[in-house]
């Protein structure tokens, strides 16, 4: 389902799921970045996008491992800014660094042409559908 459909979130960005596995838990996205996405003349990717990037696959890796039975919602994520991401193709992994009944953490990583331009760690809450 997740290669398959394509959240508005995600269209927004300009993402689309790539690779999923369930073990080890990976997904992998690729995202457009615009220069509507952009400051400093249009070149650099606003930091909010850039984390936007990092946060979707680890709650999208979730929900296609959950098979949808629980909304993932982010309680705290850290992001690090490495370099510059500028207009153009980014690829993020997601992955779980480990997972109780109702807690996950996560990690991301945020690559453009091959260079490691942010990262993020994320904790993540499993919250029921029926809640």
């Amino acid at each position: 389902m997740l290669l398959s459909h394509t959240a508005p979130c995600i269209e927004t960005l300009g993402g689309k799921a790539i690779s999923f596995q369930s073990e080890p838990p990976e997904l992998k996205m690729e995202f457009e970045a615009i220069p509507e996405f952009c400051h400093s003349d249009n070149q650099i990717v606003q930091g909010g996008f850039v984390t936007g990037m990092l946060d979707a696959p680890m709650a999208h890796l979730l929900i296609a491992l959950l098979e949808g039975e629980f909304y993932p919602m982010t309680l705290d994520i850290n992001v690090s800014f490495l370099g510059p991401s500028h207009p153009g193709k980014l690829i993020c992994n997601a992955r779980i660094l480990k997972q109780g009944r109702s807690i996950v953490y996560l990690a991301s990583e945020l690559y453009q042409k091959e260079k490691l331009v942010a990262s993020a760690t994320s904790t993540v809450k499993l919250v029921s559908k029926s809640s």
